[in-house]
């Protein structure tokens, strides 16, 4: 063997066992946290609402402040229909579905999540519309609505971070105007979320697979704010079903 080729082959040996690094940048973090008195064990809807507007269709305030207030209401069946159409109610900011039985805080970081993605969309203006996420994953999705699982950081209250599924409702017009294509196979998605979470935590770590494919997403992560989003995935879906080849169930 020549040394150049010795060299190429040295090269490749190295690029099979070298985890494949992804420059690492500030990214929104969002904490399990609930401060807003008790929470109704029965399933419901969980708003922030501005300060000024009168909400007598909530059952309960959980709190209120000279900006705001945190209202509670009872959704009974078909909690997605009824969170929807809290959307559209005056004042109304942010919506979380809280099932019965929820843990509180976790309703906390999926209300973080919601006023986050309306502020992103807004483009750095005023955010004009609320958004509903749910802390698990929504039973149902009537009146044409999607299901949307996007991959968050959690701060813990000892300062680690871990990565976690927060779902987010919306038509599905909505949703091909916000990815910007059709959706893809989401039966596929929600199957390896599991790993999907282990790549993103690998993402942060420098730890992506040292393949070829690993590379591809390296490349495609590098300079973004976060590391994994679940609109990359959709984008290019085709790169992480080789990703994630051989791993969960395959539909």
């Amino acid at each position: 063997m020549t040394a150049s080729a010795q060299a190429r082959s040295s090269d490749r040996r190295t690029h099979r066992q070298s985890p494949v690094n992804v420059a690492r940048h500030a990214e929104p973090c969002f904490t399990q946290v609930w401060n807003w008195g008790r929470l109704p064990a029965v399933a419901g809807v969980v708003a922030v609402v501005a300060a000024d507007v009168d909400t007598p269709w909530a059952d309960e305030v959980l709190a209120r402040d000279d900006r705001s207030r945190v209202v509670w209401a009872a959704t009974g069946f078909l909690a997605e229909r009824h969170g929807r159409a809290t959307l559209e109610r005056p004042g109304v900011r942010a919506v979380s579905l809280a099932a019965a039985g929820q843990p509180p805080a976790q309703v906390g970081m999926a209300l973080q999540v919601a006023s986050y993605l309306a502020r992103v969309r807004a483009a750095g203006l005023t955010p004009t519309r609320a958004y509903l996420t749910s802390p698990s994953r929504p039973t149902a999705a009537p009146d044409d609505l999607v299901r949307i699982p996007h991959l968050v950081t959690v701060r813990t209250t000892d300062e680690t971070t871990t990565d976690e599924v927060v779902w987010e409702l919306m038509r599905r017009a909505e949703a091909r105007q916000w990815l910007g294509v059709q959706l893809p196979d989401q039966e596929f998605v929600e199957a390896h979320l599991p790993d999907l979470l282990s790549l993103r935590g690998a993402a942060r770590t420098g730890a992506l697979p040292a393949t070829r494919a690993g590379q591809r997403l390296a490349s495609l992560l590098h300079g973004r704010p976060t590391p994994l989003s679940i609109h990359l995935v959709y984008r290019h879906l085709d790169l992480f079903r080789i990703l994630l080849a051989g791993r969960g169930d395959q539909t």
